[in-house]
């Protein structure tokens, strides 16, 4: 991501500033390959081309302005990459909220009815216009590449289930227990008959920004990053978010309120832009974070991206160190998975996930 400055020369004779947001892949060597491979800036093209316009063109066709992504200004696509160029987000005070913060309850609510108004204008423009294209069926998780995160997840799982023993469980040995990696094989099925759409699919305080009235208030919430939509439940997007990004103090305490807050822009917007099928019942929505095709989402939240927002920097702190196969990796993550801070939280979640089910991964068996 490059900020791009121009100074633009106007017919009349003036000169203009302008700043452009430029997002382009990695060189080859520099692990474009491997992204290349994964088709994530394909999905992420077809999305600022295609869907985003179209959801934004129904809400406007209902009567309605709601504005969901950057405006992509120009995609160009050559056999060295996939480029697109964006409005600049940072002229109107758009800004990240900082991740290790979190987001306190009026950014929660912001944030959910913001997801809730993408997750509408997803499933009605399928119903228009058709099933979505096949990349869209697999997210984090792709059939062909299976066995790498099998393989991948029983690597961390070996210092993961040390560390539980530290922190702080009343009863350890209950938690302490072989996941199940038939996790990520299950999240590529879904239940056709329960309401689905197309989910953002990394959706965390880091892929959202907002901007703010001069009282401080919240003025708009906009989405970023749409490189893992995946056709699925709801629950899925849901269930990352809550748990990613919701303080400490409310995480669990507003979990079920959260549902609710989501739950019911999501019935505004389906009714807004005429959903034909039934809307979902705040019933079902519950149920469907129960799902074991969902529970994947909870379970990536705390085991790959909490414990790394929790570890303060350092020089170690990098993709490889998290994920080489040997001693040193195994010593490192196990330093992000004692990270007193981490530890802290899951003394917390990790009951609360395992007590409703949502962790009894023998269900996969």
């Amino acid at each position: 991501m490059l900020r791009i400055h121009m100074d633009l020369q106007i017919k009349e004779g003036s000169c203009k500033h302008k700043t452009y947001i430029f997002k382009t892949m990695l060189a080859e060597k520099r692990g474009g390959k491997e992204i290349r491979e994964g088709g994530i800036f394909d999905k992420e093209l077809m999305m600022y081309q295609t869907y985003l316009p179209g959801y934004e063109e129904l809400y406007r066709s209902a009567g309605a302005e709601v504005q969901l992504a950057p405006k992509c200004l120009h995609t160009d696509q050559h056999e060295n990459g996939i480029h697109l160029v964006f409005e600049d987000l940072g002229v109107k005070k758009f800004k990240n909220v900082d991740r290790i913060q979190d987001l306190d309850l009026l950014h929660m609510k912001r944030s959910l009815r913001k997801l809730a108004e993408f997750h509408a204008a997803a499933a009605v423009y399928a119903e228009q216009n058709g099933p979505y294209p096949s990349e869209f069926e697999e997210g984090f998780f792709r059939r062909d590449y299976l066995k790498l995160h099998e393989k991948d997840f029983l690597v961390k799982a070996r210092s993961y289930h040390k560390s539980m023993a530290g922190w702080g469980f009343e009863n350890p040995e209950k938690y302490i227990k072989s996941f199940c990696s038939k996790m990520c094989e299950r999240n590529l099925e879904m239940d056709p008959s329960a309401f689905n759409t197309l989910t953002h699919g990394d959706f965390w305080s880091s892929n959202l920004m907002c901007n703010y009235l001069a009282n401080g208030e919240i003025d708009e919430v906009i989405l970023v990053d749409f490189q893992l939509c995946k056709w699925g439940s709801p629950a899925q997007d849901l269930l990352f978010f809550i748990t990613l990004s919701a303080a400490r103090d409310i995480k669990l305490k507003e979990f079920d309120n959260f549902v609710r807050i989501y739950w019911e822009r999501l019935v505004e917007c389906l009714k807004l832009l005429k959903y034909q099928k039934p809307v979902p019942k705040l019933r079902d929505l519950q149920t469907s974070l129960y799902h074991d095709t969902n529970t994947i989402y909870a379970f990536i939240a705390i085991f790959n991206h909490l414990p790394v927002i929790q570890f303060p920097s350092d020089k170690e702190s990098n993709l490889y160190s998290l994920m080489r196969d040997d001693e040193e990796g195994d010593k490192f993550r196990l330093r992000i998975f004692t990270n007193p801070s981490f530890c802290d939280l899951m003394n917390e979640i990790y009951p609360f996930f395992y007590n409703r089910g949502i962790f009894n991964f023998s269900d996969y068996e």
